[in-house]
């Protein structure tokens, strides 16, 4: 940006005028008259004018830097991001948070009364399953940096319970990325109350039955309102108090990296987050885990392999729908199998028998029960009769399908 000088000595008098006025403001009589102002404007102007004597160009103009240093404007992002997201999940925020004047309306308040009922629940089960994290799993995964959670939808919460020290989450599943909200400022309590059911909803199932429903995903995820797996991410962050530093959206690119300038659907979104000083990243990945579909995908089946380092990642599955059962998801069964060290998962996952072929010495928690009845066709004999010879204790916590919970951790017996 170029100022003539005559506009900066202009430029700098208002301000001493408005410096006056507004000092004139809170006291009977001003200091300093107008005329007294504007020839201090014109004494700070022959001081600039001495200390930058290479900027006064041709044309009587001054040359002046108008763009913020980048870290500043990042900074600046994050923290719009930290505020939309505090606000869409339902925090109390004061008038700091350039969203705080949206939260007055009364059906606003219950909203944000109803979401802390359903995360003061989800927290309790969350905590116990922590504790038990803690004593049977961080054991087996500390050198664990990436965790695989193909079939994931936006499950951030408990893929972070199981594995809370990774550097880095690559979460596979089919839906939509999605876009960062953008409240009006000047939306009606109506407009306001539409948000906020479909913000509820689109996290009801994760934080009160501990995973997501592949059928309420089709409409809570597709709505004006909520249209993909980002702002559900947000608003998993905005809980947890953690800092949203950086997202990325666009096409993957076989190396990993994100085309953010095409043209396409978005295929993924990377999400850089912090807190406490340890940062972590969240890779999404739309895609289609059928063999059909992975046929066609080069760039996530090249990333897959060149990304995931078998001494490092880990795998996680939870109510998967019994997809890696069938032959049609192979592929991705196998990439799990040869890309994760350790496996966390219930029996919706890799089959037991599976896991023993691919030379996994397998440990069980909890008691094992048949498949919902949705899938009572996947019913695994020699799953139960492994169960039942160690007969482990019952888990205080509930995940993944029915009303007892149960899971499977297989380590390679190389490691």
């Amino acid at each position: 940006m170029k100022l003539q000088k005559k506009h900066l000595i202009l430029l700098v008098a208002t301000l001493c005028i408005l410096a006056s006025s507004c000092h004139w403001s809170k006291t009977v009589e001003a200091d300093t008259s107008l005329l007294e102002h504007v020839k201090a404007a014109k004494g700070v102007y022959e001081m600039l004018e001495e200390k930058y004597p290479d900027s006064t160009t041709d044309d009587d103009t001054i040359a002046v830097d108008s763009t913020p240093p980048a870290h500043d404007l990042q900074k600046e992002q994050s923290q719009l991001w930290n505020q939309l997201a505090q606000y869409l999940v339902g925090m109390r925020i004061d008038s700091t948070n350039i969203y705080h004047g949206l939260t007055q309306f009364p059906k606003w308040v219950t909203y944000q009364q109803k979401m802390w009922t359903m995360w003061n629940n989800y927290r309790k089960n969350a905590a116990k399953a922590s504790i038990w994290t803690e004593q049977n799993i961080t054991p087996l995964t500390t050198d664990c940096k990436q965790v695989l959670y193909a079939f994931s939808g936006p499950d951030w919460p408990y893929v972070h319970t199981f594995f809370p020290n990774a550097d880095e989450y690559i979460l596979l599943a089919a839906e939509p990325i999605g876009s960062i909200p953008q409240p009006n400022a000047y939306m009606n309590e109506e407009e306001a109350a539409r948000l906020a059911n479909a913000l509820y909803h689109s996290t009801l199932n994760i934080w009160g039955n501990s995973f997501f429903v592949t059928g309420r995903m089709e409409k809570d995820l597709r709505n004006n309102e909520v249209d993909g797996v980002l702002p559900v991410l947000m608003m998993f962050m905005g809980r947890e108090y953690r800092s949203i530093d950086n997202i990325e959206i666009g096409q993957l690119q076989p190396d990993g990296s994100i085309e953010t300038e095409s043209s396409k659907t978005p295929n993924v979104m990377r999400m850089e987050v912090s807190k406490k000083g340890k940062r972590q990243t969240i890779t999404y990945i739309r895609c289609d885990l059928s063999n059909n579909g992975l046929k066609f995908d080069k760039p996530l089946c090249e990333f897959l392999e060149n990304h995931l380092k078998p001494e490092t990642s880990a795998g996680y599955l939870k109510a998967a729908s019994y997809l890696p059962h069938y032959n049609n998801y192979s592929k991705i069964r196998n990439t799990i199998l040869k890309k994760c060290r350790f496996i966390l998962e219930d029996d919706s996952g890799i089959k037991y028998s599976d896991l023993r072929k691919a030379g996994f010495k397998c440990m069980f928690w909890g008691k094992y029960v048949k498949p919902i009845h949705t899938f009572k066709n996947c019913q695994q004999e020699d799953l139960d009769s492994a169960f039942k010879a160690v007969d482990p204790e019952r888990l205080n916590f509930i995940i993944g399908y029915g009303r007892r919970s149960y899971q499977i951790g297989a380590i390679k017996s190389n490691y």
